[in-house]
């Protein structure tokens, strides 16, 4: 495989296992293709606090961290913010509002802390997976000072996000972002922002070519990643629109497909 300088990984249900795991085995992995001056970046929906948590415990050093989908892009041991792409305010509350009038669940990122309207068991499984707290604020959720970095859709019930991707997502369509991150996510973000945009944008500060990105993901939110090289990889667990878009396919998130494939492509090649 050509010389890779750089890999972009999604975290849940790419690194992470099922359990919210990564096992040594990726962690040495890692290691190693860090000792052959390859850069790890983290590209996630998650909030850069959350990313940060993970970059850290799997030791990739002071690199970038490109978080809610590429919104924001900061530096994992440091914590310094580069860049936070937020939502025009007005669409913001727009988009608040068609969740308030249809009694949908809703959670909103402002300065990487979440909030919500109100607490019941997501905000409870939000706050587990990801390891943050999140703020209930009741109604003045819905009309917020600040814009937000991202607002998002959250329904266990997958024809309710199915309606909320139809209704809201084509009503938004041509003044904000949206993806979909995991099945029961529907999210919002500043037009134009995307993980692979946000990739872009560092290959190009740091001289390397696209050519020598080596891409992993799941879901529709990676797919912007996949198009950027020659070396996107869908993990087997991964959506059929996913895989559709990449190159190739690795072992599941469960059977540490990221490191197979890199200890393959990259450390044995």
């Amino acid at each position: 495989m050509k010389n890779i300088r750089l890999i972009a990984i999604d975290l849940d249900g790419t690194l992470l296992r099922d359990d919210i795991s990564v096992s040594d085995y990726t962690k040495r992995v890692l290691s190693k293709v860090r000792e052959k001056g390859v850069h790890i970046v983290i590209a996630t929906g998650r909030m850069f606090c959350s990313a940060r948590e993970w970059g850290k415990a799997i030791g990739i050093g002071d690199v970038p961290l490109c978080a809610y989908t590429g919104s924001m892009v900061g530096l994992c041991e440091s914590g310094k913010i580069i860049s936070d792409q937020r939502m025009d305010l007005n669409v913001a509350r727009d988009i608040l509002n068609e969740g308030k009038e249809n009694n949908w669940y809703m959670q909103s990122y402002i300065d990487d802390k979440v909030y919500v309207p109100f607490r019941d068991e997501r905000t409870d499984h939000y706050e587990r997976i990801c390891n943050i707290r999140a703020h209930v604020i009741g109604d003045d959720f819905w009309t917020p000072e600040k814009a937000p970095t991202k607002v998002l859709f959250y329904d266990n019930d997958l024809s309710v996000m199915e309606k909320i991707r139809k209704l809201v997502g084509k009503k938004f369509e041509k003044v904000a972002g949206s993806v979909i991150s995991q099945p029961n996510y529907f999210e919002f973000n500043k037009k134009g922002v995307s993980k692979g945009n946000a990739i872009t944008k560092l290959c190009n500060e740091r001289n390397i070519p696209l050519d020598s990105v080596m891409t992993f993901g799941n879901a529709q939110n990676d797919i912007s990643m996949f198009e950027l090289s020659p070396w996107s990889f869908a993990v087997e667990n991964a959506s059929e629109v996913a895989k559709a878009s990449a190159k190739f396919t690795t072992l599941s998130n469960n059977q540490d497909g990221v490191a197979h494939a890199i200890e393959k492509y990259v450390l044995e090649a």
